[in-house]
Parts: structure tokens; sequence; C-alpha cells
């Protein structure tokens, strides 16, 4: 089922990098909850599926030419963790903005993804998925 999760996720960031965010947000349960990095200025958690899209459009309103770049794939069992970095240009400014590598954890329950948190490392990701050595 695994492989299943990892497919789904990828599916769901090509979605987001053709801008079809209702494709992504349809996919997700209603009590599905979206954690961010600490250094972000709205904390949240985002909590459902209107959460989730507010937080994607206050990037949008910020940043055109958004989307996602993915490093790596790691299939966690009940985890999917990607490794990504956000390019954009700010409106304003037209200036070419690209964040640093972090990870992202899809955690699935069952076939629902119930939460995704935004972490800096793999290493954290890793161990927050229970990953032995991590």
């Amino acid at each position: 089922m695994s492989r299943e999760r990892v497919e789904r996720v990828l599916e769901g960031y090509e979605a987001f990098n053709r801008g079809d965010f209702e494709a992504v947000i349809a996919q997700l349960p209603d009590d599905v909850e979206w954690r961010v990095l600490d250094q972000f200025p709205d904390q949240g958690p985002f909590r459902g599926r209107e959460g989730v899209r507010r937080f994607w459009e206050s990037w949008l309103e910020t940043f055109s030419d958004f989307h996602a770049e993915i490093d790596e794939v790691v299939d966690a069992g009940d985890h999917v963790i990607v490794m990504t970095r956000v390019v954009g240009r700010g409106r304003d400014s037209g200036v070419e903005v690209e964040t640093p590598t972090y990870a992202q954890m899809w955690s699935f329950r069952g076939e629902d993804v119930y939460l995704v948190t935004m972490l800096p490392t793999k290493e954290e990701a890793l161990a927050a998925a229970g990953i032995a050595g991590a």
C-alpha cells in the first residue's frame, strides 16, 4: 500500500504545480491538519480543507510562478517524506525566490492523509516517522 501512497502524494504535487489546487484539496479529508515550519509568519496549524486552502492562497498572493521542486521521496510506511523546495517570483518585486530544501511529511491513516508536517531536515522527518537510526 505504501507505494500507492507515494504515487498519490506525487500526483498531488503535479496537480499543485499545474495550479490545480482544487484537485489536491479534494483528496484531503475534512479533518486534515497542516503544520508549517517555525520560521513562517503564520504558524497555524491549518485545519481542514479550507485551512489548507487559506495557507496556499497566502503564498499565492505573495508569489507568482509558485511551484514545488522535489529533491527526494522517502517511503516511510504510514508516512511519505518529500524533500522539497519552493520556487516563486515575488509578485511586487519580480525577484525569484527559492526556499532551502525542507521535508514535508505526509501522514496517513488508512487511505487518508490526516496530517502534513513541514520539518527543516530529512533527519527530523525520519525521526518523526519513527525510523530507527534517524
